[in-house]
């Protein structure tokens, strides 16, 4: 099924290089998928004409892969790092020769851009997924691939068809000032025009939920927290005082020390981060780690006191989280 902006933005693709600006979820695939049919005439074989689709991760270049060969009745192939990637240029050419639409990381293409196995001109329809990579100032392959092999002075240049569900790469998406430059810096490098659709049209089509924000008191804040911060503290107060009793080298009583102090900052952070639940599972963790190293140790380490305090902080820690956890 098609929606009538799609539609719309398929056609603006074949008269001119764009950029889909759509949300997540809104449909940018499938207009590449019309897009690619429409210019099928172009890649039928036997022309020696292919179309690219470029995606920036393997399981996204699967993935549409996928999606165009059940769409279509093109021939599809998809190439990625995993060693069967052609490495000359007479693999390439039997490639070239056998397919239609060729799903790739971008790295393959600016490779086989740079060795010639490729050749822009052979290239009718160029696509390219999550398209913000591409920035003027960036050296990511896909700015690569256009600053070093594309200009409008080619005899055949490829149509380019850009998506993106957001523009802005990192942070800064909320300054306008910083997202205008984006805008620019990707029209520019894409030769394309960013088009979007208004917002009022794809809720006219399209189910979006009802969000509601709720706001919370950070667990650090809260007054279980509080107390099980004070049980921790007097905890490790104790194992210390355990652990000088039992040291008397300085120098190995600090190092000891430091090391349940590490411990302790451990198990606050997980409990101000993650709540009791989370910490008391973080504490039993430990303990198993714990005990795993003893289990390897030599039968004349068993009795070190380097682990036997930090079990006696370990399960005072677990006694504390656990108290107000209900089983199951």
């Amino acid at each position: 099924m098609c929606f009538r902006y799609q539609l719309d933005l398929c056609k603006r693709a074949l008269e001119e290089n764009i950029i889909v600006y759509l949300g997540t979820g809104c449909g940018k695939t499938h207009i590449a998928v019309l897009l690619i049919y429409e210019l099928g005439h172009l890649i039928r074989k036997p022309r020696r004409d292919v179309c690219i689709f470029l995606a920036p991760t393997v399981p996204l270049v699967l993935q549409q892969a996928t999606v165009i060969a059940n769409s279509t009745n093109f021939r599809v192939q998809s190439y990625y790092g995993d060693g069967k990637t052609p490495r000359d240029h007479e693999n390439w050419e039997t490639e070239m020769a056998e397919s239609e639409v060729l799903v790739m990381t971008p790295q393959i293409l600016l490779h086989s851009l740079q060795h010639c196995f490729i050749k822009m001109d052979s290239i009718a329809l160029l696509i390219f997924d999550e398209c913000h990579h591409a920035q003027v100032h960036k050296r990511h392959p896909y700015a690569q691939i256009m600053k070093e092999f594309y200009n409008n002075d080619m005899v055949k240049p490829p149509r380019i068809f850009g998506m993106t569900a957001s523009p802005v790469m990192g942070k800064g998406g909320s300054n306008k000032l910083n997202y205008t430059k984006c805008i620019n810096s990707l029209e520019e490098l894409l030769h394309a025009k960013v088009c979007s659709v208004d917002n009022a049209e794809l809720e006219s089509v399209l189910a979006f939920p009802d969000m509601e924000v709720h706001t919370y008191v950070p667990l650090s804040q809260s007054n279980l927290t509080v107390t099980y911060n004070k049980e921790l503290d007097r905890s490790k107060l104790e194992s210390e005082r355990i652990l000088r009793e039992s040291l008397y080298d300085f120098k190995d009583s600090q190092k000891k020390l430091k090391s349940l102090g590490r411990l302790h900052g451990n198990l606050v952070f997980c409990l101000q981060e993650l709540g009791s639940f989370g910490a008391l599972q973080a504490a039993k963790a430990f303990l198993l780690s714990f005990d795993g190293d003893v289990l390897d140790r030599k039968e004349s380490d068993m009795n070190d006191n380097s682990t036997r305090f930090k079990h006696h902080y370990l399960n005072k820690a677990i006694s504390v989280l656990s108290s107000n956890i209900l089983d199951g």
